[in-house]
């Protein structure tokens, strides 16, 4: 075995729920690496696990607990301290793969890695020419940083001075496989966010209200580059900005209630 089919001291640790459709491109996408690839499933109804174990990746089912709560779980079963965080509708580019291996192959791998992520509009094969990459630290040793339990958010805990690396390449990400699916993701997040959110006063919530569709309307068609990818991206930064107004209109309506119900209000204080 030459060095460059080493395998290389990695586990990519993805998260599933019914992504038969979606999950084969991700897995073939990251089979390169030679890395484990390890599949938290939160109990799929459809061929998911099934294709996952036919591709060589190995699954554990977990109960879903939130996007935290289950990243962190799959970070207890890693065989590597190395973790890279890869979404089940995310696509590694031959170039990412290659710059990722390079780094293993050669010396010791920094302990955070930050990767970029381009976002593929629904029916499109690939993100937008110049498209705005989001970026973040997906790449990090569990030693020194693990995700803290927040069923909202997946951030992680960091125990390290270390700067990270910031990788050059990019993965692409193909968040929705339709409109329908964008409005429904926005409406469950929205959901979620307003039921595990810290509570907020209902003046901060009601001016918010007023201004974060607009904000996040100019924020993602223009600062984003929405506009870039035409009708497409005028669709994708309505529904994204109607999504973060969604996520206020609920958590307002939790605060309303919570006035006025003694049992909301005690709910929230066990919580």
């Amino acid at each position: 075995m030459t060095q460059d089919e080493s395998p290389i001291p990695l586990t990519v640790l993805m998260r599933s729920f019914n992504e038969a459709d979606r999950i084969e491109a991700a897995i073939r996408s990251a089979l390169p690496l030679r890395a484990e690839i390890l599949v938290i499933d939160s109990g799929s109804t459809d061929a998911t696990v099934a294709i996952a174990e036919s591709l060589g990746a190995r699954v554990v089912s977990n109960p879903w607990g939130g996007f935290g709560p289950q990243r962190r779980f799959g970070e207890g079963l890693c065989t590597h301290d190395h973790v890279f965080s890869m979404d089940a509708d995310e696509v590694l580019t031959p170039e990412l793969v290659w710059e990722i291996r390079g780094i293993f192959l050669h010396g010791r791998p920094p302990a955070l890695m930050k990767v970029r992520k381009a976002m593929a509009l629904p029916h499109h094969d690939r993100p937008p020419p110049f498209a705005f990459c989001t970026e973040q630290i997906y790449i990090y040793d569990r030693r020194v940083a693990r995700t803290i339990e927040n069923p909202n958010w997946d951030h992680l805990d960091i125990r390290t001075g270390e700067t990270p690396r910031r990788l050059r390449a990019v993965a692409w990400h193909f968040t929705y496989r339709d409109w329908n699916h964008a409005v429904a993701k926005a409406n469950y997040v929205a959901e979620l966010a307003a039921r595990t959110s810290p509570p907020r006063s209902n003046l901060e919530l009601s001016a918010r209200l007023v201004v974060e569709f607009p904000f996040y309307f100019l924020r993602f068609y223009f600062l984003r580059r929405l506009f870039l990818a035409g009708t497409d991206g005028f669709a994708m930064a309505t529904i994204l900005a109607f999504g973060r107004f969604l996520r206020i209109a609920k958590m307002r309506e939790q605060a309303v209630s919570r006035a006025i119900d003694p049992a909301v209000r005690a709910a929230d204080e066990a919580r």
